[in-house]
């Protein structure tokens, strides 16, 4: 037989069939085994924490499109790239191996008809290209459906039926699964439309509802949240390129817009050329919405690591599909032009990714040989993922936090949700549980309202770790405004500062006292108020060109960034969001540690904004035309000034940062007759991050002259320091009592040197506290010259 005739014009014996049978059997299974993965050890990174909420919100029965909000469906946490030990481990199993042989199953199947060299190419081109991307065997498997399964002239209503619960369940898993299942069934349904087949019409108008709604209930959903699932999932699509843009090296600009070239033409000669006059418009058109759905996917978010990220989709996508599509579109034609797509896709992937020609082939060897090895041993992983469960608990283990926080609930800014997760607290998160994804105003209130309600956390876990540069505090930026005097700082661990709720934020809205608007244009100098006594909020409107207005629609929108310089003259650029920065975000200050958000909670700002300016990366400023702004100062946070850390040991004041300084009045540096002093007005604290291997501290204490000298009546003042343990346990080291009114010896500079325990305390806290409680107004303490005596480089 003709290996590169189609099966139809070949023998239909028995021993024919049989062979078919073996054939499709053999490909179905060499490509389950490609497809099976083992999800990894769970962490707290930003990947790791939105899949490991997906499990969570299975196994918690979180209603999704009310309390968690995100593209992902309630059937995604099938397709986890980590693992949440035992829980929900059967399900991810049964897909890993019963799922990913149905669709390896129904890979095959769709692309039967295919002469044997089509079929052999097509599965060797998923196996060595799928896992570059995720998305890409999901695509894959959509469109081979619409085009083989439901537009196929001869396909029986039954048949119609079955594909489209397949979409219905696929569209459960990801909501751009959704949109290009949707609107493959919008294309077949016109096509049996115009073919006047009335059967088949109805098959697809009933059966993907009645499978969507079908698997939105088996996943335990109430059907009540479907649609607010939908709705939430456009609002985020939305915002989504103007939020996660990142720029791509020219080359792979050029080889992608060579491809999509390349695509385009293909999709204008399907309409053009294609005998069925309807099967080629629905075709075209649905192939050309896919086409571009995976091009923005790609080149929007267009990272790139070693055998991964976006930009590959459509480079592997496209190779995947090209034998397939043209030989399921021109039967009749041995080779068709598009097929040079996958040597295309070939020669590109050696430029893009360096890396897969020399580990691909190893990858996608492994993958199959990591499947033989693993699948006789599937029942003993559920309690293997749950001992290296254990594991990834003990290295993310906040043990501070977790007593503090107890029976209480938490949550954790911006993206770190793993973290509460892991340390088993009680997870009670805002609906877009990852700030970073909030990317427009309506999901920013969604989060608000949440916190303005009862159901607020009692504990907040704030990282300092953003996404892509952003400006600090811009996402979810109403909470952020709203923190102070309703949550209170406690301390930090580990990366994080914790604080605790003392009442829901308030619903009404945020106060804010209008100072001005303006256009201003790309580089131009914004000058602050002179006026510091209050916290600013920035109101900023990017507005593009017309050429960046036609760049965001068929390609992805440019990137504008904002300048700030601060009172030391350091200039600092981040990345802004337009959509939220439209609505707005705290200036002033600039929260870009855990310790400015506390500092902020008590009222005090360690920096100042002097003035800002926004610029565009280099080659992108045609793209926008102006940026119109308004400026507000906000009542409800005053503010006082107190030093930068980082300059009281540029001073000699500390010798290393601090962890965080505060005090009830004012800071300032002060001159003492022993040199430089930091005024810590009691009741005041320092806390310290302890050195490793450090042996002792000292430093000089004292008060301030005035404070008892020309009137001054002092109560005197207890200095103090404490040691805080990984457990949380505080043990108490030293502290004295001034009392310099009184006692003539306590006047002037005193001076401590103190030897530190060896049983590892990770916090040290210098405090000074009031003679008498209700009157601190004389006691004018400070602090100089500390010194931990600790090993080179601690």
């Amino acid at each position: 037989m003709d290996a590169f005739a189609s099966p139809s014009t070949r023998g239909d014996g028995a021993g024919y069939r049989v062979s078919r049978a073996l054939e499709g059997g053999g490909l179905a299974l060499a490509l389950a085994l490609s497809l099976f993965s083992v999800p990894g050890r769970p962490d707290s990174n930003l990947d790791a924490s939105w899949q490991e909420m997906l499990i969570y919100a299975r196994a918690h029965a979180i209603p999704f499109g009310r309390s968690l909000i995100f593209t992902w469906g309630p059937w995604g946490f099938l397709c986890n790239g980590y693992h949440l030990g035992s829980t929900a481990a059967v399900p991810i199993l049964l897909w890993q191996t019963l799922g990913q042989l149905l669709i390896a199953c129904a890979l095959v199947y769709l692309t039967r008809t295919l002469p044997l060299w089509r079929r052999l190419v097509f599965v060797a081109l998923v196996m060595t290209l799928h896992w570059l991307f995720l998305d890409v065997i999901y695509f894959v498997l959509i469109s081979l459906i619409a085009i083989a399964g439901l537009m196929e002239r001869k396909v029986p209503v039954f048949r119609i039926l079955v594909w489209t619960l397949v979409l219905g369940f696929l569209s459960q898993l990801k909501f751009t699964y959704f949109a290009i299942a949707s609107v493959a069934v919008l294309a077949a349904t016109a096509l049996w439309g115009v073919r006047l087949s009335w059967r088949r019409a109805a098959a697809l108008v009933l059966g993907y509802p009645f499978g969507v709604a079908a698997s939105w209930v088996a996943a335990g959903q109430n059907l009540d949240n479907l649609y607010p699932y939908l709705r939430r999932s456009v609002d985020i699509a939305t915002g989504y390129a103007d939020a996660m843009e990142f720029d791509e090296p020219w080359g792979a600009f050029l080889w992608g817009s060579a491809l999509a070239l390349l695509c385009a033409l293909f999709v204008l000669r399907i309409w053009r050329t294609v005998p069925d006059r309807a099967y080629a418009l629905a075709v075209s058109l649905f192939l050309g919405f896919t086409l571009f759905v995976m091009w923005k996917e790609s080149y929007t978010r267009a990272d790139l690591v070693p055998l991964g990220g976006h930009i590959l989709g459509l480079f592997t996508f496209v190779p995947i599909m090209a034998p397939a599509v043209t030989g399921l579109l021109f039967p009749a034609r041995r080779w068709h032009w598009f097929d040079g797509a996958v040597l295309f896709c070939a020669v590109a992937l050696a430029f893009i990714d360096r890396d897969y020609y020399r580990q691909g082939p190893r990858v996608a060897w492994e993958r199959i040989y990591g499947s033989l090895h693993t699948l006789p041993k599937l029942a003993s992983l559920p309690s293997e993922w749950q001992a290296s469960l254990e594991e990834a608990r003990k290295a993310e283990t906040l043990p501070a936090i977790r007593e503090a926080v107890g029976r209480g609930t938490a949550d954790a800014y911006d993206f770190n949700t793993g973290a509460v997760i892991l340390n088993e607290m009680r997870l009670s998160s805002r609906p877009i549980f990852q700030s970073y994804s909030a990317y427009t105003p309506s999901l920013e209130g969604w989060n608000l309202r949440f916190y303005q309600s009862d159901q607020a956390p009692d504990f907040l876990l704030w990282s300092d770790e953003r996404v892509d540069n952003r400006y600090p505090g811009q996402d979810d930026a109403p909470i952020i405004a709203g923190l102070a005097g309703h949550y209170e700082p406690l301390f930090p661990e580990a990366g994080y500062w914790l604080f605790r709720r003392t009442s829901p934020l308030s619903k009404a809205p945020l106060e804010r006292r209008f100072l001005y608007r303006r256009k201003v244009l790309l580089s131009e100098e914004v000058v602050l108020p002179a006026e510091r006594t209050q916290a600013l909020w920035l109101e900023a409107d990017p507005v593009p060109t017309g050429l960046g207005r036609f760049r965001s629609a068929v390609y992805k929108p440019a990137i504008i960034n904002i300048a700030v310089t601060d009172d030391l003259g350091v200039q600092s650029v981040w990345r802004m969001v337009p959509r939220i920065s439209r609505a707005g975000f705290l200036l002033v200050p600039t929260l870009i540690q855990g310790g400015d958000v506390a500092s902020l909670a008590r009222g005090e700002a360690s920096s100042w904004v002097r003035s800002f300016h926004f610029e565009a990366p280099a080659g992108q400023e045609e793209f926008w035309s102006h940026v119109d702004i308004g400026l507000f100062d906000l009542p409800g946070l005053p503010l006082r000034p107190v030093p930068p850390i980082p300059w009281l040991v540029q001073l000699g004041i500390l010798d290393r940062p601090a962890v965080s300084v505060t005090s009830v009045a004012t800071q300032q540096v002060i001159e003492t007759p022993e040199g430089r002093a930091l005024l810590l007005h009691a009741s005041g604290e320092m806390m310290f991050a302890v050195p490793i291997g450090a042996k002792r501290i000292s430093f000089g204490y004292g008060l301030r002259e005035g404070a008892y000298t020309e009137g001054g009546h002092t109560a005197g003042v207890t200095f103090g320091v404490d040691l805080v343990y990984d457990s949380g346990n505080r043990v108490h080291l030293w502290s004295r009592f001034l009392d310099p009114v009184a006692r003539s010896e306590d006047r002037g500079t005193q001076h401590i040197d103190l030897d530190l325990p060896q049983d590892g305390p990770s916090r040290l806290i210098l405090r000074t506290e009031p003679g008498l409680k209700d009157d601190n107004r004389w006691d004018w303490s400070y602090l100089s010259h500390l010194r931990f005596l600790a090993p080179e480089g601690h």
